[in-house]
């Protein structure tokens, strides 16, 4: 990945932020005019004529001797802006939007370099419409798409039913190049084979990325040193947000202030009270992968190794449930109903700190406080980097069997992650939270940071853990610690899940 950028640069790439991006992004869940529910949405090469002159971009070194005949290139992919992230592959027009002008500009760049096309469908990921779609067509062999857009949680069954290539084996995509995510990669081979590789090519993989916010004001007014020089010197650990959060946890006499109840804390949302933090229960999952508390662990030859009962993994569980189960230092909070939800507390600065997604900072643009972005905490400072990681629905390239081509399928996802790691996604990171809050240097700088660590667990990316992985997050914020017994109740069918899927990465 990319160095952190240089002051100069940052400054220079905020102020074109501010004087260039148009206001706010919107759009719903399920749908969006061009790509929803199998609606199509294409872009048609340009000659090049809108592109950037070519000495101020970086272009991917192997177009020679390429040429696709015009072939329009289909994917299957999510709907746009699902779950408020930029999860569009195509841009059908120019319209002052700065990340939509720079993937048309991008696209139309390749496009002209390549004489082919592009074009998406998209369908909703967790109602199961996206492998409705997707398993009748490779059951068939119908090769309607040429790329796919896999969410993690269908690779298992893709890689099992042989709907998708074994990437090691198409020359023309460099999986060894920095534009590919090194560590994403590493983590979800098995044998030492790969059918799913993730870049920012897809912005799902960046929107969808772990981090930590803190309300600046909050902090300030306690007199408490904002943490990037503890990120910077490696000294980021659980133990030091724990003790941000103690000294920001006021309960202010809110007297309906109760320990959790079945997970929950009980809110009031017109009383005094402030958190030390608040998320929902996804966020032990990746505070575990931040400490390096892995479900599996995998050994030299490649192959997975169950984890979870090891007594790191037990360790970090104890910690969390100790740490988050205190009154006043967690609430718990996922009704997005109105004011029970965590989007809503935060910015009404009623918690120091959220545990969320980059795209999360997308609602905090009417934010009157300013607020900051720092990695997931390590364990200890012995750990030798920061990692954050992604939730199981995000996507990643895949190329399916039917496909004709596969060598050309393949240069072109190359191409396309080579030009956004090196042309866009500085401006996306800078982008996506540039009203309010990263107007400075530093939590830019912490934006790589979180990226460069950026990767998932065997166990979450596969779905391999089920009940068990929902049970650990259940419990931490109620306290309960019983986490050993619990792991070595379950982990045999698991096991036997794991050599399952081992012997179909062969």
């Amino acid at each position: 990945m990319k160095q952190t950028l240089s002051l100069i640069l940052l400054c220079a790439l905020l102020l074109s932020l501010f004087s260039a991006c148009a206001s706010g992004t919107g759009g719903s869940e399920e749908t969006a005019p061009g790509v929803s529910g199998g609606a199509s949405s294409s872009v048609t090469p340009a000659d090049g004529s809108g592109a950037e002159a070519e000495e101020q971009i970086r272009q991917y070194p192997y177009y020679d001797g390429r040429d696709f005949e015009g072939k329009d290139f289909h994917f299957i992919n999510a709907p746009r802006l699902y779950w408020d992230m930029f999860t569009s592959m195509t841009a059908d027009e120019m319209n002052g939007e700065v990340i939509n002008d720079a993937v048309f500009e991008r696209n139309s760049r390749i496009c002209g370099k390549l004489n082919c096309s592009l074009s998406e469908e998209g369908f909703p990921i967790s109602s199961g419409e996206f492998w409705d779609e997707l398993t009748p067509l490779m059951l068939a062999g119908d090769p309607k798409y040429d790329i796919v857009c896999l969410p993690f949680r269908y690779t298992a069954a893709s890689v099992t039913s042989g709907y998708i290539l074994n990437l090691d084996e198409l020359a023309s995509i460099r999986l060894d190049e920095n534009y590919w995510n090194q560590t994403i990669l590493d983590a979800t081979s098995l044998n030492h084979r790969h059918y799913i590789a993730s870049s920012p090519a897809h912005f799902m993989s960046v929107d969808g990325m772990w981090c930590l916010y803190f309300n600046q004001v909050i902090l300030n007014n306690l007199g408490l040193a904002f943490p990037y020089d503890l990120v910077r010197e490696g000294k980021w650990t659980l133990d030091q947000l724990e003790t941000y959060i103690q000294a920001s946890m006021n309960l202010g006499g809110d007297t309906v202030f109760a320990p959790p109840y079945e997970g929950r804390a009980q809110w009031n949302p017109t009383g005094s009270s402030v958190y030390g933090f608040t998320s929902y229960s996804s966020v032990f999952q990746k505070l575990l992968y931040g400490m390096k508390a892995h479900m599996i662990d995998k050994n030299d030859e490649d192959q997975m190794e169950f984890a979870a009962s090891n007594e790191h993994f037990i360790t970090c569980c104890t910690k969390l449930a100790e740490f988050f189960s205190v009154p006043g230092q967690y609430l718990d909070a996922n009704d997005d109903d109105g004011y029970s939800y965590n989007l809503n507390i935060f910015p009404s600065s009623r918690a120091a700190f959220l545990g969320g997604e980059l795209k999360d900072a997308q609602v905090f643009r009417e934010m009157e406080d300013e607020f900051g972005v720092l990695p997931l905490p390590k364990y200890d400072e012995s750990q030798d980097q920061y990692f954050t990681t992604l939730d199981f629905q995000m996507m990643t390239f895949s190329i399916p069997y039917t496909q004709p081509a596969p060598e050309d399928a393949a240069l072109l996802l190359d191409a396309l992650s080579f030009e956004t790691n090196e042309n866009i996604l500085d401006l996306f990171l800078g982008n996506r939270i540039e009203q309010k809050g990263l107007r400075n240097a530093d939590s830019i700088e912490m934006l790589h940071i979180i990226y460069e660590g950026l990767g998932i667990d065997l166990g979450e990316a596969f779905d391999l853990f089920g009940t068990v992985a929902t049970d650990i997050k259940h419990n931490i914020p109620q306290g309960i610690t019983e986490f050993a017994s619990l792991i070595e109740r379950n982990k045999k069918p698991i096991v036997k899940q794991m050599n399952k899927l081992q012997e179909n990465f062969r």
